[in-house]
């Protein structure tokens, strides 16, 4: 069924708001065009398709289905990409993570795939840089390990590319300090939680380690030294809990190495 374009109007912005009978009401600009391929002038008024088919935006022309469906995907990419900014604009997101709101919102999959291509190509949304984000706040600040990082990254991130290789560039742009300063943090920790413990190796199990986590299973005093030493423990025993709790934290080998070092230095240098 044809209807009829009742109105144009050009906005400041360079947004074309078309209203066509039935009371409808469409608007996109030249971008939301390029992005779905089509061909738009705001001038001329011409939308051209990629089959080359062509449709004149002006008052008291008529549309058929056809291009009223292809006004209302335009349409849509405008609204996807107005909501996408929004988001962002209130906090970072990663890829997937946004991918997924604007599905909630009722957008298509090709619009919203559309709408994030646009999104990272203008670097609104970057997965390396919101990794990059998470392990400032998640290891480097709080110490924790860096398999809470690829926990949470995981599922919002990578919808463009390889999640793997974005953790991995993530990692390894964080720098050695800070890997450091993390696993300082850590330790200073479980060190507290365990200070009153007893000498027994069988305390080193998985579920043990994995255990210390949750604070309030153990028996310390909150103004107490976080170097303080694990009473009971001996020194081979702590250093086997460190290693093996930064091991279970995903903390890479060679930095969870490089702190023992260093630790023992300051242990040997109070005794």
């Amino acid at each position: 069924m044809a209807m009829r374009i009742e109105s144009v109007r050009e906005r400041a912005s360079g947004t074309l708001e078309v209203a066509v009978s039935g009371g409808l009401l469409f608007n996109f600009d030249a971008k939301d065009a390029q992005l779905l391929g089509y061909s738009f002038d705001c001038g001329d008024r011409v939308l051209v398709a990629v089959d080359g088919s062509t449709m004149s935006l002006m008052p008291n022309e008529f549309c058929d289905e056809g291009a009223a469906t292809a006004l209302g995907r335009l349409n849509n990419l405008h609204r996807a990409r107005k909501d996408a900014l929004s988001i962002v604009s209130c906090a970072e997101q990663a890829s997937k993570q946004l991918y997924e709101k604007l599905l909630k919102k009722g957008y298509a999959t090709d619009i919203a795939r559309t709408c994030i291509l646009w999104m990272c190509a203008e670097r609104y949304v970057d997965d390396r840089r919101y990794v990059k984000l998470l392990l400032q706040s998640h290891v480097v600040r709080r110490g924790q390990g860096p398999d809470r990082v690829k926990a949470i990254a995981w599922s919002r991130i990578g919808l463009l590319e390889n999640s793997k290789s974005i953790l991995a560039d993530g990692f390894a742009a964080l720098e050695e300090d800070g890997m450091q300063d993390a696993i300082r943090r850590s330790c200073a920790k479980i060190l507290r939680r365990t200070q009153n413990l007893p000498s027994d190796g069988r305390r080193l199990g998985r579920g043990f380690i994995r255990s210390l986590r949750r604070p309030g299973n153990f028996s310390w005093a909150p103004g107490d030294d976080p170097d303080a030493e694990p009473r009971g423990m001996s020194f081979a025993e702590r250093r086997s809990l460190l290693r093996a709790y930064l091991k279970d934290e995903g903390f890479p080998p060679k930095a969870v190495e490089k702190y023992l070092e260093s630790w023992e230095v300051e242990q040997n240098d109070k005794n």
